[in-house]
């Protein structure tokens, strides 16, 4: 029994690797975000309606959540650790969001606002 075996060298892995790496979106918007206890940073966020939203979330000091009920998005992240959320702002308006991780006894006030303005403003 003859076992063969190919080995590629140069070139051809590391387009092969290029080819795996997903396109960066230009039309994303990207916003950073930390959470401890008991604020979001930024804690009030403006987007404009129709754009895709990409939330980057930090934990600083616990695990925490996030949740935006008008999207049915719901993350946990991990204390040191981050986590991404991507939506469409498809209505315009004001909306809450908050910790979905019990974080002690300032919880209730881990909070923010999604503030999704008019398309054509």
């Amino acid at each position: 029994m003859v076992c063969l075996l190919a080995v590629i060298w140069g070139p051809a892995i590391g387009a092969a690797q290029e080819a795996a790496e997903p396109p960066v979106e230009s039309n994303v918007h990207e916003i950073r975000m930390t959470v401890k206890k008991y604020e979001y940073q930024p804690n009030v966020i403006h987007v404009k309606e129709g754009e895709r939203v990409r939330l980057i979330l930090t934990a600083l000091d616990r695990k925490h959540g996030f949740e935006l009920k008008e999207w049915k998005i719901k993350t946990e992240v991990e204390k040191g650790q981050e986590a991404t959320v991507e939506f469409v702002a498809s209505r315009a308006g004001e909306f809450e969001f908050k910790c979905s991780v019990f974080c002690g006894f300032g919880h209730g006030r881990v909070k923010g606002k999604l503030i999704v303005e008019p398309a054509d403003k």
